[in-house]
Order: structure tokens, then C-alpha cells, then sequence
């Protein structure tokens, strides 16, 4: 398993975008220490509007090749004599690192030479010009963080208050009372002016009835928009409530759902809205929700492994989730992409409900 010396952060933190300047960089950290590299170093998470990306410079990769002898014949190459025996001419440049007893030569000059080599014992290095290479370090098995979970007793007071919101009050003057109704208590839509008023949570629940987070989000009204000035109205209730050993550990919206019926498919959308507006026009899917495009991964795909998937992208996001449902598929999941909203000529962005509602 390669553990590499620094990978992406994978707290909630964000800094300065350094191209689009907004507060959407996810910077890279040192994995041993968990110290933040400089701020040139991360990925945006604007991916449509802004993409921008720079990871640390990746050092040459060295495999490990026991010797019996490793002797100069020039200024420029070595006698090598491996421990099955095998001569080879190498270039001192192609040495990374070398003992009495073994060496690390490099991966290109390995792959055009007869030296044999095991795979799995490698390792990066780099250069003293650049200070930051992707060091592949002794993997350690990370100390496992228990989940935390909210309790029944505060969805059961939240969800039973009368507090209305904006999402909600916009869904009836589209669908029926009843419909409605049937819809938000299908995903124990609440009310909430914690953050802001009458702002919506979504809760997180999985297939086991374990309440994983609740976001809360605030709408407009009349026109069923994400309130996005000036700033975004998003927040987690564990934030809210100032809960700092609270560890989220996310699950899809809607999860809780795949228990009703084990016969129908399960449709997979990003926007918790657009799930609760397709639940209703088109309830013969279980309609699911990421929450995010990154969250269209394994770790929350796998409670669904066994059932027949499909998914509707975002405009814009298409080749991502196909390319990652390919990847999911090749170890047994079943999941289809739709093409319907990339077909569009909507703005990168748009979703199903946008597609159905004509918003």
C-alpha cells in the first residue's frame, strides 16, 4: 500500500483559492505531521468554474534490489551482481540510494533492464533542489476514529417542532399538500432557525437508523434557490450546537431509505432537494442523494453494492461520475450513469429538478 509523505486534507478546513480567490482550497498536508503545506499547494473545490490544482512535485521512484556486488567500473556506471547472480552495467545516476548489501535503483531504468525486482518494495526520492516530493513512507495502520452520531431523542424534538421552512413552503406551491407531506417525512425534513431562518435540515441517515450528521441549509422562498449571498448558507448541526469531538463521518441522503422495497432501483442525485423532488415525481426510484460531487465514492456507494444504481450527474460532472462508476462496476457494484442533464443546454451546474421543474 504506497502511504504517501503528503496527500490532500481531509478535514473540513478551507483556504484562499490562489486563482479564483475564493474560500474553496483544500490544501495539501505533510501526512506524518499533518502540518499544511504552503498555500500554492491544493486543489479547489471548484472543479467546474475555477479547477485549479497543484500538488507537490512527485521524486523518482526507487524499487529495492539486493546485491551481492555493486563495484565502479567508471565515473558514470557500477558493476552490479544481484543476489540471483545476474551482471548489469547501471548508471550511477539510476542508483537512488545504495548499502552494502542492497540498493534502490530507479523505476525507468528497472523496467528497460533484465534486473528482477519485487513491486511492492519501493519507495520516492528526490532531490536537494525541491523540498517537497511525494515520499512513499512505511505504511502504518491509522488509528481508527469512532463515528459520532446524533441521538433519536433530537431528530424525534426537531422533526415534531412546528418550525416551517422556506424549501418546504416553495415545494407546495409546486406539488400538492399531500404530496408534500408524504415527501419531506419520508426524509425527516425539518425546520430549523439555529443558523439562519427558516433554514432546512437534511439529515443523514443510514440503513441501520444511525444519524450521521444533519446540514443545514437555507433556501429562497419563491424561487427554491440555495441562498449562496453573500456567502454560502450552509452549516453541520454538530457546528452548530459547538460539539468539537463530534467526528462526522458522512453517508448518503436518503440511505435509510433502501430498506423499504429491496426490488427498486436506486437512483443517485448530488442536490438532497433534487432526491426529495424526483421522491415525488417519479417514486417508483429510491432517490438518494451525495450531498457533494466528491461524495460519488466508494466509501459512500458501498452500502448499496448489491443494488441496481442508477445515477443523474450535475451538468458538467457526466465524465466524473462515469469514469468513477466504471471504476466502482470492475469490483462488483451496478451502477448506471445518465447522460440526460449533459445533453442539456443548461449551465454547468444544473440538475434533474432543474431538467423537471424548469427552474
Amino acid at each position: 500500500m504506497e502511504v504517501f509523505k503528503y496527500t490532500l486534507d481531509k478535514g473540513t478546513k478551507k483556504f484562499p483559492c490562489p486563482n479564483c480567490t475564493k474560500r474553496t482550497l483544500v490544501k495539501y498536508v505533510e501526512t506524518e505531521t499533518g502540518s499544511y503545506l504552503p498555500d500554492e499547494f491544493g486543489r479547489c473545490d471548484r472543479e467546474q468554474n475555477c479547477s485549479y490544482h497543484k500538488a507537490p512535485p512527485k521524486g523518482k521512484k526507487g524499487y529495492l534490489i539486493k546485491v551481492l556486488s555493486l563495484r565502479d567500473i567508471s565515473d558514470k556506471a557500477c558493476h552490479l551482481t544481484d543476489e540471483f547472480g545476474i551482471i548489469s552495467i547501471v548508471p550511477k545516476s539510476q542508483i537512488l540510494e545504495q548499502s552494502k548489501s542492497d540498493c534502490y535503483i530507479s523505476e525507468w531504468f528497472l523496467k528497460n533492464s533484465i534486473i528482477p525486482f519485487v513491486t511492492n518494495e519501493f519507495k520516492y526520492f528526490y532531490s536537494n533542489i525541491s523540498n517537497f516530493a511525494n515520499e512513499v513512507k512505511e505504511a502504518v495502520q491509522p488509528q481508527q476514529v469512532k463515528c459520532s452520531f446524533h441521538s433519536l431523542e433530537l431528530l424525534d424534538n426537531m422533526y415534531n417542532d412546528t418550525q416551517t421552512d422556506h424549501l418546504t413552503e416553495f415545494l407546495k406551491m409546486r406539488f400538492s399538500k399531500d404530496e408534500v407531506f408524504i415527501a419531506t417525512q419520508n426524509y425527516f425534513i425539518t425546520g430549523t432557525n439555529i443558523c439562519w431562518f427558516y433554514s432546512t435540515v437534511f439529515w443523514q441517515i443510514d440503513d441501520k437508523e444511525q444519524i450521521h450528521a444533519g446540514k443545514i441549509m437555507q433556501y429562497d422562498r419563491f424561487t427554491g434557490k440555495r441562498v449562496k449571498e453573500p456567502y454560502n448558507h450552509v452549516n453541520w448541526l454538530h457546528k452548530a450546537f459547538k460539539e468539537p469531538e463530534f467526528n462526522l463521518s458522512q453517508c448518503l441522503f436518503g440511505l435509510h431509505r433502501i430498506n423499504e422495497d429491496y426490488q427498486k432501483t436506486i437512483a443517485i442525485v448530488e442536490s438532497e432537494k433534487t432526491a426529495i423532488v424526483m421522491s415525488i415525481l417519479l417514486p417508483h426510484y429510491i432517490w438518494l442523494a451525495t450531498g457533494s460531487k466528491g461524495n460519488f465514492k466508494f466509501e459512500m456507494l458501498k452500502p448499496i453494492k448489491k443494488r441496481k444504481v442508477v445515477s443523474y450527474p450535475d451538468k458538467g460532472e457526466y465524465s466524473n461520475w462515469l469514469d468513477k462508476s466504471i471504476e466502482l462496476n470492475a469490483i462488483g457494484f451496478k451502477i448506471s450513469v445518465s447522460d440526460l442533464i449533459e445533453q442539456t443546454d443548461f449551465e454547468n451546474g444544473y440538475d434533474l429538478a432543474d431538467y423537471y421543474l424548469n427552474l
